[in-house]
């Protein structure tokens, strides 16, 4: 997606394989907040800015992959079945993936962002419905 298409709209972002089925697990485990960045960097940045470094217990749950896989130093890889409550139950997930996070970061300047993925799909067609008629879907995809 061109940087500023869905500037003041509504997207939905759909990377159905991995990140936003990741994000909405993770959600539904209870996590307070879910943080997509960039890199694995912004990543131990945004949780140190946060009140932790990750790890057992801390602040922030710090999880992510490039290229499918897990990122040194991470908590958490990608796949959905890491985000426990055990594991993120209260805490703010700060998350990055090869191709789904750089999606959302594509839409940054829209007034509603939809994580789109097929346990979602109701209530993110619901909600698009309700938002606006004017709704952009950005596909996350291999290597952007």
């Amino acid at each position: 997606m061109p940087p500023g298409a869905v500037a003041g709209g509504i997207a939905v972002v759909i990377d159905v394989l991995r990140a936003s089925t990741t994000i909405v697990t993770a959600l539904e485990a209870g996590a307070a907040a879910v943080v997509p960045v960039a890199d694995g960097e912004a990543a131990r940045r945004r949780a140190a800015a946060l009140g932790g470094a990750g790890g057992l217990g801390g602040a922030a749950a710090l999880g992510g992959e490039r290229g499918g896989r897990p990122i040194d130093g991470l908590d958490l890889g990608n796949p959905p079945a890491e985000y426990t409550p055990g594991r993120v139950a209260g805490r703010i997930v700060v998350i990055t993936t090869t191709n789904g996070t750089a999606a959302l970061e594509a839409c940054r300047g829209a007034r509603e962002v939809l994580v789109g993925a097929i346990v979602t799909r109701r209530a993110v067609a619901a909600a698009a419905r309700r938002l606006a008629a004017d709704v952009q879907l950005g596909c996350a995809g291999t290597d952007g």
